[in-house]
């Protein structure tokens, strides 16, 4: 069973780039999209629309949550509405943080963190509609805990989705000993900038970067937004990756000799 790191780090994510990567899943994605908001008080702070971006005129003052999230689900035409108290993330991370122990394997930590979600919903977590909340993610648990087994025990993986000349989402995740160091984005390796001309060439400037500022990957694995959701909806994603491979529209570099083999 593969357990996290005592020392454990989550840090420096790029807030959208998150958004972006959990909005290709099947159990958060959506049609005409999700409305994230940040609140303070009675006041919104910050809106993000997962498919439009940064929505600064869905920001001010607002009633109460449970009538915010209702109101703007229908004027906005999304799938759901999803509201955060600002403090709240540090609280559940000190919380979360507490209760962990090195015992715990992943997947006991992942529903740890959901049930202190879970602890919050209706009072400083709102979600609109409420079964949207919660929908599949403990099949997303399991699904993380067979990826993990499948690796080796030390690796340092390196992910990186552009969308033209951008990084769409990435992930970075480093385990030693068969246990998780870290888990970041490409923001951790600021203040580089990686806009590109040619993401097929240019990707080796950020695996540079990691190597510089971290240490050498032992895989990376470089796609655009429109590929990604491919893989994520074939029925078949092996055949798939290969066949992308084939055509220039996957980069997997490095490429540890067994991932190789079966490719």
């Amino acid at each position: 069973m593969r357990r996290l790191d005592e020392n454990y780090e989550f840090f420096n994510v790029d807030v959208s780039q998150w958004l972006n990567l959990l909005s290709t899943l099947p159990e958060l994605s959506s049609e005409r999209g999700i409305l994230y908001l940040l609140y303070q008080g009675s006041e919104i702070t910050q809106a993000f629309h997962s498919l439009q971006g940064i929505r600064p005129d869905l920001t001010g003052p607002f009633s109460s949550p449970a009538i915010a999230i209702r109101q703007l689900q229908e004027s906005e035409s999304v799938d759901a509405v999803i509201m955060f108290e600002q403090g709240l993330a540090v609280y559940l991370l000190a919380k979360i943080q507490a209760a962990f122990t090195p015992e715990m394997d992943i997947l006991q930590y992942l529903e740890l963190a959901q049930d202190s979600i879970d602890e919050e919903f209706g009072r400083r977590f709102h979600v609109w509609p409420q079964e949207f909340w919660g929908k599949g993610m403990f099949s997303l648990f399991q699904r993380i805990r067979t990826l993990l087994d499948e690796l080796p025990p030390d690796f340092l993986f390196v992910l990186a989705i552009f969308e033209g000349k951008q990084i769409w989402t990435s992930l970075i995740v480093e385990r030693i000993a068969g246990q998780i160091r870290r888990i970041t984005t490409t923001r951790q390796l600021a203040p580089k900038s990686f806009e590109t001309s040619e993401w097929q060439t240019d990707y080796k400037n950020l695996l540079q970067a990691v190597s510089q500022q971290i240490n050498p990957p032992t895989l990376g694995f470089f796609t655009d937004d429109e590929t990604l959701r491919f893989i994520l909806q074939s029925e078949s994603p092996l055949d798939f990756i290969r066949q992308a491979r084939q055509r220039g529209l996957i980069i997997i570099d490095p490429i540890p000799s067994r991932i190789k083999s079966r490719l």
